[in-house]
């Protein structure tokens, strides 16, 4: 339950636009109910709209907005929107390699390589653009839809590095079987490789914010793992709620959001809840006012949503949204203002 004297802060993903003066506007409208904006960007956003960027963050400053960059589906690596990494095409020979022995666009963080692509790209974004900390958003084994898709059985990751040092952590040669001490090797993996990522950001600046998301279906091990990251302020969970969930609203974000809870707090990490404010169902446009206040029931330091206006400006054309994304939005502010206020009753 939270106390007087707690502050939560939120933030929600917003998707930049081309255009500056609506770019503004957007800014404007989020500025009056929100601490700060994660701001998702793939390495072609970089490539070729890099000034979109750019302006985001500097128009987002001028609004008082911490502003935190999400690396998006950077060597397919973290959650992609559908885009592909350029990295991960040019250098297949840093993919992972599944246990049928097949390449995939995958980029291993067990390689050194990779590493220091990550570092190299960190440090420059943080040089050129200013943000104010950085987001690895939803990490885990599994390969985007745009690479394929592993076969039943299938699992990542067998390169020559993973199995040189699986055989060094273990004492003996990775099995071709998904055991429980591969599941442990893959969670040690993230665990470093976040660690690594959250300690190099806090060398380019000790102010940085560093963050994380994992997934309701990933296992208690692997949530357990990626909240011991060294380096790492905010453990964030993403309960996005749906009618077709078995469990009602609140018993579903009170379940996900209670456990990553209690990791956030054995690590002394906050915990971040993300809300579903995207793909929402005609006449649902009120389930992210009710998954906000679920989560500041549920000890919430920061609350979070995916994303601005229903994602508007990113949604598929031939997918369009079936919500009403202005009132998607009118209903997050309201739950944001009312949770400020000390309101955490359901006023629906």
């Amino acid at each position: 339950m939270p106390t007087e004297d707690k502050t939560i802060r939120f933030n929600i993903a917003y998707h930049p636009t081309p255009y500056p003066d609506a770019m503004r506007r957007d800014l404007e409208d989020i500025a009056e109910v929100c601490d700060g904006i994660y701001l998702p960007f793939a390495e072609s956003d970089l490539e070729y709209r890099s000034n979109m960027v750019k302006r985001c963050i500097d128009i987002a400053h001028e609004m008082n907005l911490i502003v935190v960059a999400d690396f998006w589906g950077y060597g397919n690596l973290f959650a992609c929107g559908g885009i592909p990494s350029q990295f991960a095409c040019k250098h297949q020979e840093l993919g992972c390699v599944s246990s049928l022995g097949r390449t995939v666009l995958k980029s291993c963080p067990n390689k050194p390589a990779v590493r220091a692509f990550m570092k190299e790209t960190i440090e420059q974004f943080l040089d050129k653009y200013g943000a104010d900390g950085v987001f690895w958003d939803e990490p885990g084994w599994g390969i985007p839809r745009h690479a394929g898709a592993l076969e039943e059985g299938e699992w990542l990751c067998r390169c020559p590095d993973c199995l040189a040092r699986f055989e060094e952590r273990f004492g003996h040669e990775m099995p071709m079987d998904l055991t429980e001490e591969i599941k442990t090797f893959r969670n040690e993996t993230t665990l470093s490789f976040l660690s690594d990522l959250c300690a190099f950001t806090k060398a380019c600046g000790d102010h940085l914010i560093t963050s994380t998301c994992v997934m309701p279906i990933n296992d208690d091990a692997f949530k357990q793992a990626v909240g011991q990251a060294a380096d790492l302020d905010i453990l964030g969970i993403d309960p996005y709620w749906s009618p077709a969930e078995d469990l009602a609203q609140e018993p579903f974000i009170a379940q996900h959001a209670g456990f990553a809870g209690e990791i956030a707090r054995e690590n002394g990490k906050l915990l971040e809840v993300w809300l579903k404010a995207y793909d929402q169902h005609a006449g649902r446009e009120k389930d992210a006012y009710r998954a906000a206040k679920f989560a500041a029931l549920n000890d919430a330091d920061c609350i979070s949503a995916w994303s601005y206006r229903d994602c508007i400006s990113f949604v598929q054309c031939d997918q369009p949204n079936q919500a009403d994304a202005d009132l998607v939005w009118k209903n997050l502010r309201r739950a944001y203002h009312e949770i400020r206020e000390g309101d955490f009753e359901l006023n629906v």
